[in-house]
Protein backbone atom coordinates (compact mmCIF):
# COMPACT_ATOMS: atom_id res chain seq x y z
CA UNK A 1 0.00 0.00 0.00
CA UNK A 2 1.95 2.59 -1.16
CA UNK A 3 1.58 6.58 0.33
CA UNK A 4 4.42 9.13 0.96
CA UNK A 5 5.31 10.80 4.07
CA UNK A 6 4.07 13.85 2.46
CA UNK A 7 0.40 12.50 1.44
CA UNK A 8 0.23 10.66 4.70
CA UNK A 9 0.91 13.89 6.75
CA UNK A 10 -2.28 15.26 4.25
CA UNK A 11 -4.22 12.75 5.09
CA UNK A 12 -4.23 12.99 9.02
CA UNK A 13 -4.65 16.70 8.81
CA UNK A 14 -7.43 16.25 7.04
CA UNK A 15 -9.07 14.00 9.17
CA UNK A 16 -8.39 16.07 12.31
CA UNK A 17 -10.02 19.28 9.83
CA UNK A 18 -12.80 17.33 9.25
CA UNK A 19 -13.56 15.86 13.31
CA UNK A 20 -13.10 18.37 14.80
CA UNK A 21 -16.42 19.26 15.21
CA UNK A 22 -16.57 16.05 17.39
CA UNK A 23 -17.10 16.42 21.46
CA UNK A 24 -14.20 13.98 22.89
CA UNK A 25 -11.04 13.04 24.47
CA UNK A 26 -8.71 11.84 21.77
CA UNK A 27 -5.84 13.62 21.42
CA UNK A 28 -5.24 13.74 17.38
CA UNK A 29 -1.35 12.32 17.41
CA UNK A 30 -3.10 9.63 19.46
CA UNK A 31 -6.26 9.67 16.59
CA UNK A 32 -3.23 9.38 13.74
CA UNK A 33 -1.82 6.42 14.84
CA UNK A 34 -4.85 4.36 15.50
CA UNK A 35 -5.80 5.18 11.56
CA UNK A 36 -2.16 4.04 10.78
CA UNK A 37 -2.11 0.94 12.50
CA UNK A 38 -6.07 0.25 11.03
CA UNK A 39 -5.28 0.99 7.58
CA UNK A 40 -1.14 -0.55 7.36
CA UNK A 41 -0.38 -2.96 9.94
CA UNK A 42 -3.76 -4.78 11.25
CA UNK A 43 -3.74 -8.28 9.57
CA UNK A 44 -7.26 -8.21 9.21
CA UNK A 45 -9.69 -5.58 8.42
CA UNK A 46 -11.52 -6.07 11.29
CA UNK A 47 -12.08 -3.31 14.04
CA UNK A 48 -13.85 -3.47 17.22
CA UNK A 49 -13.83 -0.40 19.54
CA UNK A 50 -15.24 -0.64 23.18
CA UNK A 51 -16.62 2.81 23.94
CA UNK A 52 -17.64 5.11 21.34
CA UNK A 53 -19.01 8.11 22.53
CA UNK A 54 -20.07 10.51 20.27
CA UNK A 55 -17.51 9.09 18.10
CA UNK A 56 -14.38 11.04 18.12
CA UNK A 57 -11.64 8.01 17.94
CA UNK A 58 -14.65 6.20 16.07
CA UNK A 59 -14.20 8.59 12.60
CA UNK A 60 -10.05 7.62 13.09
CA UNK A 61 -10.20 4.25 13.20
CA UNK A 62 -13.07 4.03 10.29
CA UNK A 63 -11.08 6.34 8.26
CA UNK A 64 -7.77 4.12 8.30
CA UNK A 65 -10.57 0.85 7.24
CA UNK A 66 -11.93 3.36 4.87
CA UNK A 67 -8.67 4.24 3.06
CA UNK A 68 -7.91 0.64 3.34
CA UNK A 69 -10.76 -0.05 1.42
CA UNK A 70 -12.00 -2.79 3.25
CA UNK A 71 -12.86 -4.12 6.31
CA UNK A 72 -15.65 -2.78 8.89
CA UNK A 73 -15.41 -0.80 12.73
CA UNK A 74 -17.55 -2.34 15.10
CA UNK A 75 -18.62 0.43 17.72
CA UNK A 76 -19.53 -1.15 21.04
CA UNK A 77 -21.31 1.30 23.17
CA UNK A 78 -24.60 1.70 25.54
CA UNK A 79 -24.75 5.24 24.38
CA UNK A 80 -25.85 5.89 28.22
CA UNK A 81 -22.90 7.15 29.44
CA UNK A 82 -20.09 5.06 31.82
CA UNK A 83 -22.61 4.53 35.79
CA UNK A 84 -20.58 6.47 38.10
CA UNK A 85 -18.59 8.91 36.26
CA UNK A 86 -19.78 12.64 36.92
CA UNK A 87 -18.06 13.56 33.82
CA UNK A 88 -21.00 11.69 31.41
CA UNK A 89 -23.29 12.52 33.98
CA UNK A 90 -22.42 15.72 33.70
CA UNK A 91 -22.40 16.07 29.94
CA UNK A 92 -25.63 14.74 29.52
CA UNK A 93 -27.63 15.88 31.15
CA UNK A 94 -31.21 16.71 30.07
CA UNK A 95 -30.06 14.48 26.97
CA UNK A 96 -33.19 11.87 26.22
CA UNK A 97 -32.20 7.91 25.88
CA UNK A 98 -31.46 7.90 22.07
CA UNK A 99 -29.85 11.43 21.95
CA UNK A 100 -26.47 10.36 22.67
CA UNK A 101 -26.42 7.66 19.87
CA UNK A 102 -28.17 9.65 17.39
CA UNK A 103 -25.63 12.19 17.38
CA UNK A 104 -22.59 9.88 17.88
CA UNK A 105 -24.65 8.20 14.32
CA UNK A 106 -25.47 11.48 13.04
CA UNK A 107 -21.49 12.41 13.38
CA UNK A 108 -20.60 9.69 11.41
CA UNK A 109 -23.66 10.47 8.95
CA UNK A 110 -21.37 13.78 8.07
CA UNK A 111 -18.46 12.51 7.91
CA UNK A 112 -19.70 9.69 5.49
CA UNK A 113 -18.04 7.26 7.22
CA UNK A 114 -21.76 5.19 8.14
CA UNK A 115 -20.55 2.44 5.21
CA UNK A 116 -17.35 0.94 7.49
CA UNK A 117 -19.17 1.18 10.92
CA UNK A 118 -21.58 -1.13 12.58
CA UNK A 119 -22.90 0.21 15.97
CA UNK A 120 -23.79 -2.39 18.87
CA UNK A 121 -25.89 -0.96 21.05
CA UNK A 122 -24.90 -3.21 24.21
CA UNK A 123 -22.95 -3.05 27.52
CA UNK A 124 -18.94 -4.72 26.26
CA UNK A 125 -19.84 -7.70 28.20
CA UNK A 126 -22.98 -8.70 26.06
CA UNK A 127 -21.56 -7.71 22.88
CA UNK A 128 -18.60 -10.07 23.64
CA UNK A 129 -21.54 -13.01 24.05
CA UNK A 130 -23.03 -12.36 20.95
CA UNK A 131 -20.18 -11.87 19.11
CA UNK A 132 -18.84 -15.48 19.87
CA UNK A 133 -22.33 -16.92 19.39
CA UNK A 134 -22.85 -14.45 15.76
CA UNK A 135 -19.34 -14.52 14.58
CA UNK A 136 -17.43 -17.18 16.06
CA UNK A 137 -14.76 -17.54 13.21
CA UNK A 138 -14.49 -13.45 12.99
CA UNK A 139 -11.05 -12.54 13.82
CA UNK A 140 -10.38 -9.26 14.96
CA UNK A 141 -7.08 -7.28 14.34
CA UNK A 142 -7.77 -4.10 16.17
CA UNK A 143 -9.25 -3.78 19.83
CA UNK A 144 -9.46 -0.48 20.90
CA UNK A 145 -10.33 -0.76 24.80
CA UNK A 146 -12.05 2.88 25.96
CA UNK A 147 -15.20 1.25 27.95
CA UNK A 148 -15.79 2.01 31.91
CA UNK A 149 -12.35 2.75 33.57
CA UNK A 150 -12.90 1.06 36.74
CA UNK A 151 -10.28 -1.58 37.19
CA UNK A 152 -12.55 -4.71 36.99
CA UNK A 153 -14.60 -3.31 34.27
CA UNK A 154 -10.91 -2.96 31.66
CA UNK A 155 -9.95 -6.35 33.17
CA UNK A 156 -13.21 -7.84 32.18
CA UNK A 157 -13.15 -6.48 28.93
CA UNK A 158 -10.00 -7.31 27.94
CA UNK A 159 -10.38 -10.97 29.31
CA UNK A 160 -13.76 -11.29 27.22
CA UNK A 161 -12.24 -9.73 23.90
CA UNK A 162 -8.38 -10.75 23.59
CA UNK A 163 -9.16 -13.92 22.51
CA UNK A 164 -11.09 -12.76 19.48
CA UNK A 165 -8.05 -11.05 18.57
CA UNK A 166 -5.71 -12.27 15.77
CA UNK A 167 -2.04 -13.62 16.18
CA UNK A 168 -0.33 -9.98 15.56
CA UNK A 169 -3.26 -8.20 16.18
CA UNK A 170 -3.19 -5.13 18.05
CA UNK A 171 -4.75 -3.97 21.99
CA UNK A 172 -5.13 -0.63 22.76
CA UNK A 173 -5.61 1.00 25.85
CA UNK A 174 -6.96 4.42 26.05
CA UNK A 175 -7.16 6.65 29.69
CA UNK A 176 -3.28 5.32 30.05
CA UNK A 177 -1.94 6.62 32.71
CA UNK A 178 -4.78 9.20 33.61
CA UNK A 179 -7.33 6.56 34.73
CA UNK A 180 -5.59 3.89 37.61
CA UNK A 181 -8.03 1.36 36.39
CA UNK A 182 -6.75 1.15 32.65
CA UNK A 183 -3.21 1.78 33.78
CA UNK A 184 -3.15 -1.52 36.33
CA UNK A 185 -4.16 -3.74 33.61
CA UNK A 186 -1.17 -2.49 31.14
CA UNK A 187 0.95 -3.07 33.96
CA UNK A 188 -0.92 -6.60 34.30
CA UNK A 189 -0.61 -7.50 30.38
CA UNK A 190 0.49 -11.06 29.67
CA UNK A 191 4.01 -11.76 28.68
CA UNK A 192 2.74 -12.60 24.91
CA UNK A 193 1.45 -8.98 24.43
CA UNK A 194 4.48 -6.89 23.53
CA UNK A 195 3.81 -3.16 24.06
CA UNK A 196 4.42 -1.60 20.37
CA UNK A 197 3.43 2.37 21.06
CA UNK A 198 2.48 4.63 23.32
CA UNK A 199 0.80 8.06 22.22
CA UNK A 200 -0.84 10.47 24.36
CA UNK A 201 -3.00 8.74 26.76
CA UNK A 202 -2.93 5.70 24.92
CA UNK A 203 -0.70 1.92 25.15
CA UNK A 204 -0.40 -1.00 22.36
CA UNK A 205 0.25 -4.18 22.40
CA UNK A 206 0.65 -6.54 19.73
CA UNK A 207 -0.84 -10.01 20.20
CA UNK A 208 2.26 -12.68 19.79
CA UNK A 209 0.27 -15.88 19.86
Amino acid sequence: MDIDQQQLKERLFQIAKDNVFIQGWLHNDAGAFLYQLVRFHAPVPIVVELGSWKGRSTSWLASGIKDRGEGQVYAIDTWQGTPGEMEHEQLLKGYNRDQLFDEFFGNMHKLELTEWITPIRVDTLTAAKQWIQERPDTEIGVLFIDAGHEYEQVLHDFECWSPMVVKNGFIIFDDVPAWPGPTKVVFEMPRWYKQVGTTPNNVAFQKTV
